[in-house]
């Protein structure tokens, strides 16, 4: 009898695990799971394999942010600028409400887009975007880096500003932002040339290249 008991407790434990692990049925990726994996996989530098689950992301929610945030960010280490545009603008045409932690990686990607392709304008236009809401902000909270890659931050999306100020003719503009880069990375360098002269012109070229240079060693 005690045999008999011990046999049904066994069919019973038999027949609760079939029944649990049955009923769990398949696991469907939400877009937020599809996206997060591609943030992983842009963290691994493997940007093919990033792109290939951001644009499920985007198929699975066509107005998911952060599936058009990692197609546009992919996309431009791709060297496929264009289609960093494209996504960038695509959700901002479907949500242009701004909210800090999602609109400022669209602008900051937009300037560095539009500066690949070499408008200027456009690069300029969202950088100051860019920097007329990070400047409602005060201290340290303002100071945007991209999370996925924060060597990525604020400064870069000045030296955008400066270089698209320079190439449209703005010195005035460009002297300003280089003096403000220098000041961001801890320099005591103050730009004050003739912009009106081509010597002068050619001094803030240089200085281009330097903080330049300063922000990628840094």
């Amino acid at each position: 009898m005690k045999q008999f008991k011990n046999i049904q407790s066994l069919l019973w434990i038999i027949f609760c695990t079939t029944i649990f692990f049955n009923c769990r049925g398949n696991i469907i990726p939400s877009e937020e799971d599809l996206s997060d994996y591609g943030w992983t996989l842009y963290e691994a530098n493997d940007f093919v394999g990033a792109r290939s689950w951001f644009t499920d992301a985007v198929k699975k929610d066509a107005n998911y942010y952060d599936g058009y945030n990692g197609m546009g960010w992919t996309m431009g280490i791709l060297r496929q600028p264009d289609s960093s545009i494209y996504y960038f603008g695509k959700y901002l045409s479907i949500d242009s409400v701004f909210v800090r932690e999602v609109t400022m990686d669209f602008y900051a990607g937009l300037a560095f887009a539009y500066n690949a392709v070499g408008n200027d304008i456009s690069a300029r236009i969202y950088c100051n975007y860019f920097f007329s809401n990070i400047n409602l902000l005060e201290g340290e909270a303002s100071l945007w880096s991209f999370s996925h890659n924060v060597k990525t931050n604020y400064i870069d999306v000045r030296l955008i500003l400066a270089i698209s100020e320079f190439r449209l003719g703005l010195f005035e503009n460009c002297q300003e932002s280089i003096n403000q880069i220098y000041k961001d990375i801890g320099s005591t360098v103050v730009v004050d040339v003739d912009y009106d002269m081509v010597q002068g012109r050619a001094f803030l070229a240089d200085h281009l290249v330097t903080v330049q240079k300063s922000i990628q060693d840094s």
